[in-house]
């Protein structure tokens, strides 16, 4: 890519590149190969939407990366929508909302410097529903720059996805198609990939990077403690690093608490997660103690216990649990085999 107006994205392609070979612990082949992908995956992320442009102006819901979205730590359970909105303008979102487990809609500010994105805005979509499934819910916020609607499965196969759409209420309808991208416009999204794609490959800098000293370890968080990330404020999550030496295994254990949902997924030191690799588990997944107690093993491949998730043949990465409209007395506890 020669044009100058791809300089940016090139420059955000080595730089991505590099932060994969620069990890401070060293890679096996297995790793390495899953970094390159890595990189493809947030490439393809980033430019799938600069193509697709979400526009403020003409709000509408998208799936979030939905052939790649497993970057970023995104849960195989959860469906994403966005929409980009504008500030200071109230939107409304109407629906039907399905049968999915949770379904609950979060108003995002822009993001900062360093990719960061607070909650401005936020709601249970049970606490509005009607009888019939409906729902329509407004907001209005002088930061808002985009809404994320998430739906939690625990059987995508057996439940039925909700559907929306957003208008802007009290601002003047946009008339007429959308104009065509200027070159001008083109770069400004060029640019806005490659900014992305520097905070995709930067992640596992900005999320809790101190804990990575501090291995197989799980501390609390909300959604406040990382809005360097973009999350769910109806859960609390339990996150920690995990590091295991060849032939290692990893021992957690827990007795979770009464919600309506939980869920422990695996990823790889750069936030990426595997669902053909066994990397998530929900609450109807699990086998459950006669004490009410659930132990997980992280190893790498089957080692023949109910509840296991596969390392793929890593031995560097993060895990954490997400427990919806619920908070633990105490954190799950790990041990090495």
């Amino acid at each position: 890519m020669s044009d100058a107006s791809f300089a940016p994205l090139n420059e955000a392609l080595v730089f991505a590149a590099a932060h994969i070979a620069a990890d401070p612990d060293p890679c096996n082949d297995r790793e390495r190969a899953d970094g390159e992908l890595h990189v493809l995956r947030m490439l393809a992320a980033v430019t799938q939407s600069a193509t697709l442009r979400l526009d403020p102006d003409r709000p509408s819901f998208l799936t979030m990366a939905e052939a790649v979205r497993f970057v970023g730590a995104a849960g195989p359970d959860i469906d994403y929508d966005v929409a980009a909105v504008r500030p200071g303008v109230t939107h409304r979102i109407t629906g039907v909302r399905g049968d999915a487990t949770f379904v609950g809609i979060a108003v995002y500010a822009g993001s900062g410097a360093a990719g960061a994105s607070a909650i401005v805005e936020s709601a249970d979509i049970d606490t509005i529903v009607d009888a019939d499934g409906r729902f329509v819910w407004e907001f209005s916020h002088p930061e808002a720059a985009r809404v994320i609607i998430r739906q939690y499965f625990h059987d995508r196969q057996a439940q039925v996805a909700g559907s929306w759409t957003i208008e802007r209420v009290d601002a003047e309808p946009v008339v007429g198609a959308a104009a065509l991208p200027s070159a001008v416009e083109m770069e400004q999204r060029v640019a806005a990939a490659a900014a992305s794609l520097r905070w995709n490959a930067s992640l596992n800098t900005l999320w809790t990077p101190q804990q990575r000293d501090l291995p197989n370890a799980f501390v609390r968080q909300t959604s406040d403690d990382i809005v360097a990330a973009i999350p769910n404020p109806d859960v609390i999550y339990s996150f920690t690093w995990w590091r295991l030496a060849a032939q290692e295994a990893l021992v957690i254990e827990f007795t979770p608490p009464t919600c309506a949902y939980w869920s422990v997924q695996m990823c790889d030191r750069w936030y990426q997660c595997f669902p053909d690799r066994r990397s998530a588990l929900n609450d109807r997944q699990v086998v459950v103690d006669p004490d009410g107690s659930v132990r997980i093993l992280l190893a790498d491949g089957d080692p023949g216990e109910p509840n296991w998730l596969d390392t793929g043949g890593h031995r560097v990465g993060i895990i954490f649990f997400r427990w919806l409209h619920a908070d633990p007395d105490q954190q799950p506890t790990c041990r090495v085999l």
